[in-house]
């Protein structure tokens, strides 16, 4: 035989009773079973609430009842087409009446105890059980209904009482005959010995069918809910979170005292002394095989997976004892539970100090001040006397579980845990593991839970990890960068588990969002207008806000505003990848401060293409300081545009018309006195020389500008071309003279016993600054190691689809750092 438990879930219509009554239908073709239901969705919580009204004085409470006598009675007139069997309309009745009076009771009384709130709740599957058998008896199945409190004996605390399961076991065993009419049995509710109403707790129709199954020696417990069995995870939290075909009795009593509340906790020890199989079942899909609970399965190469599942609690309060009083003090700890107990105060987590010099406890939060009052008067005297300081009390928080048998003897998985948080920013507050290596519960601020659940996840769960990027900037860049995602995800995919998605991007005055992806064929129909997070400080909130685990923010855009955010992004645990130099280049307060908020914490900052677009340069250069290796000097040319310029010049060619060309083939701004002033390549030198740990700033620079000073006030850009042509005179006759010494000449820069220049110079034909074609950048680094002949990073040092490469590089860094 088996037991068949029904929850509210699967009971919420006419239409999901027949749909119950055909499961019990095609199960009794085959063997015996025992039907529990629990109340129909949401009432035990609407009689709770009525009761709640009641007490208060409310007379809004009667509206409540009549709203929860119309459900039951609308649901009878549905099944029975208005025309129900008179027996079951009298004993509805006569269940709805005596509700009523007991919240008039109440009502007049302004009370509400224990007692009377067990009494209003038990209606809830008095009523279900009465009409789920009435409509299998129409169905031609013989059925009754029995009362829970005629085979459930328990203490007599009214709420949550503990039961007696050998004086239970005899009840059942005497009621329930092997043959005859189908027992089905009102779940959550019981009897103390001298017959006064309990309840069993929340979900507590769960233990009662366990218990029945017990006592009766059930083949299985089959658990009917609206889920397709235990999950890896919540699936409304983690969207990844898979059904377990399989978990043994003490992950799934784990998991549901750590807040999966698929299962009540205490349901699983009757099966588990009994051996008996709990599996779980989905009511709206019964095709899905579910999850099965039982003990276990040794050899079974499935079944090994380090982590089964991770569940959370997402309101707690965290309840603290501290003081040095209690060090080597016997009896504190004792005191602490005894007194906690003896006000039936729920401990759901215990945390404490090598030291003893603290505990905490995860607590209900509705319980958090009554809990403080009364520790406070238990531990007066230490108070008063400072050995014990006053009771702290912390709220939003949530506690986390990781539950596996198989954690037991594996190193790593607590390393792997907080590792995960740790590079999310996430703190953890209070740690706690058993003994027995099966479960490791965290307690991190509530704001997080989503987060970590996510991340922890896909930690033990998944091979392909996810990072989430918010883009800054709509631009040559950002267009060239999505393009290179959207071509290389599968790639990455397949070959580097890793998928990249655009979550968020945003301009000055548009705004995309998608928790699983912006489209990046159609990216720019996804824009929308930036009301509510106006400015980058907006975009900054918005990030904040959504607090999506593994993000890295993407700096496209060329703003000071944007990076003078990036302390503060990285203050929030966001790592950055950037494109835009006026951070690193920008003045030495922002410089220091971005370096100290990384130092701080556990994001991480990436700028490669700030300096050379795409080339490896300051790559190049911290592994050869990290390595030990001594810098003597860095030469280069770091402008895209110079170097055409010096280029065509060593070629023939007059300054004024290569500038002019330069500009019609788009390699210049669009004033091109951006590029000669040598203003970007100065903010690259002064990148490189504060790599090399020099204090230095823009001023510090000097850099020789290319616009003559006559042409450098305010005019049109046409005029000044057609003016530059003043200069061409002097530059064949430097490069004349360079040629007869056997040089030539180049704009170049060079750092050297901390001092930067930038200039004109005169090179050696043989220098590898003369060997440079079209746009091309070069960094000669002059070393201890590469002295005699200097290590060059050479090749393209501008445009947008070469610095896109770079920052994709820079994300997919990121990206090894976070999974």
């Amino acid at each position: 035989m088996k037991i068949y438990k029904f929850g509210g879930a699967s009971l919420c219509s006419a239409d999901r009773i027949r749909k119950v009554s055909e499961s019990i239908a095609d199960a009794l073709k085959h063997e015996r079973i025992v039907v529990v239901v629990s109340a129909l969705k949401g009432v035990t919580d609407r009689l709770l609430d009525t009761a709640n009204r009641a007490s208060s004085g409310d007379a809004g409470y009667r509206a409540l009842a009549a709203e929860l006598e119309k459900l039951h009675l609308g649901i009878i007139d549905e099944l029975f087409s208005s025309n129900p069997p008179r027996e079951l309309s009298e004993e509805a009745q006569s269940e709805l009446d005596e509700l009523h009076d007991i919240l008039h009771g109440i009502f007049l009384l302004r009370e509400l105890s224990d007692r009377s709130s067990a009494m209003v709740q038990s209606f809830g599957e008095r009523l279900s059980a009465l009409i789920v058998s009435a409509w299998l008896n129409r169905s031609g199945i013989s059925a009754a209904r029995v009362d829970g409190r005629e085979l459930i004996v328990t203490e007599a605390a009214s709420l949550e009482a503990r039961v007696d399961l050998a004086l239970s076991k005899e009840k059942i065993m005497a009621r329930l005959s092997p043959e005859g009419e189908l027992p089905v049995v009102t779940g959550y509710i019981a009897a103390s010995p001298d017959g006064l109403l309990t309840t069993l707790g929340r979900g507590g129709s769960d233990y009662t069918a366990t218990i029945l199954a017990a006592a009766l020696e059930a083949s299985e417990v089959w658990i009917w809910t609206d889920v397709d069995g235990f999950f890896s995870a919540d699936p409304k939290r983690v969207p990844d979170a898979c059904v377990l075909p399989y978990i043994s009795y003490t992950e799934a009593m784990e998991l549901s005292h750590a807040g999966a509340r698929i299962l009540h906790p205490l349901a699983v020890q009757p099966a588990m002394k009994a051996k008996i199989p709990i599996v779980i079942k989905n009511a709206f899909n019964p095709s899905a095989p579910g999850t099965r609970v039982e003990g276990e399965v040794k050899g079974d190469a499935t079944r090994r997976r380090q982590v089964t599942g991770l569940t959370s609690i997402n309101k707690v309060a965290l309840l603290s004892l501290s003081g040095s009083g209690m060090v080597g003090v016997p009896g504190i700890a004792s005191r602490l539970f005894t007194c906690l107990a003896r006000h039936r105060i729920n401990i759901i987590f215990i945390s404490q100090a090598s030291s003893e010099q603290s505990i905490s406890l995860a607590i209900s939060p509705a319980q958090a001040a009554g809990a403080r009052s009364v520790l406070e008067e238990e531990f007066h005297s230490e108070i008063a006397a400072r050995q014990i300081d006053s009771i702290a009390v912390r709220r939003n928080l949530c506690m986390i579980a990781v539950v596996g048998n198989n954690m037991s003897g594996h190193p790593g998985v607590s390393a792997k845990l907080f590792e995960t948080l740790g590079k999310n920013g996430i703190n953890v507050i209070a740690v706690a593991q058993g003994a027995n290596e099966m479960n490791i519960s965290t307690v991190v601020e509530s704001h997080n839970e989503d987060k970590a659940l996510n991340c922890i996840h896909e930690s033990f769960f998944l091979s392909r990890r996810k990072v989430h990027l918010f883009l800054a900037g709509t631009g040559t860049i950002a267009k060239s960068l999505i393009g290179q995602i959207g071509a290389h995800r599968r790639t990455l995919s397949e070959e580097l588990n890793l998928d990249l998605v655009v979550a968020g991007m945003a301009n000055t005055r548009s705004i995309a969002y998608a928790e699983g992806g912006i489209d990046l064929e159609g990216w720019q129909d996804a824009l929308r207008s930036r009301e509510g997070f106006e400015g980058i400080g907006g975009y900054l909130d918005f990030i904040r806000e959504k607090n999506l685990h593994n993000t890295i923010f993407v700096d496209c855009t060329a703003s000071a505003d944007v990076a003078a955010l990036y302390p503060e992004l990285l203050h929030s645990n966001i790592s950055v990848a950037t494109a835009n130099k006026l951070g690193m280049a920008g003045p030495w307060p922002l410089y220091s401060s971005i370096r100290e908020a990384e130092r701080q914490s556990t994001a991480r900052f990436l700028y490669e293409t700030n300096v050379g677009a795409g080339l490896p340069i300051i790559n190049t250069l911290n592994d050869l300081k990290n390595s030990g290796d001594r810098i003597r000097c860095i030469e280069g040319v770091l402008s895209g545009t110079l170097s055409f310029i010096f280029n065509e010049l060593r070629g023939g060619g007059r300054f004024s018309e290569i500038v002019r060309r330069a500009k019609e083939a788009g390699f210049t701004e669009p004033d091109p006195r951006d590029d000669l002033s040598g203003a970007d390549f100065a903010r690259k030198f002064l990148i490189l020389g504060r790599e090399l740990g020099y204090e230095l700033e823009y001023s510090d620079v000097v850099c020789e500008s290319l616009v003559p000073e006559a042409l450098r006030g305010e005019m049109p850009t046409e005029e000044f071309l057609e003016r530059l042509g003043e200069v061409d005179g002097g530059y064949a006759e430097a490069m004349e003279k360079a040629a007869l010494e056997g040089m030539t000449i180049s704009y170049t820069g060079e750092i050297r016993d901390g001092k930067a220049t930038i200039g004109v110079r005169q090179v050696p034909l043989s220098s590898p600054l003369a060997g440079l074609n079209g746009s091309e950048n070069m960094v000669v680094f002059t070393t201890d190691r590469y002295f005699d002949t200097p290590l060059v990073v050479k090749g393209p040092g501008a445009g947008g689809e070469v610095t896109a490469g770079g920052v994709f590089a820079d994300i997919l860094r990121l990206a090894g750092y976070l999974v």
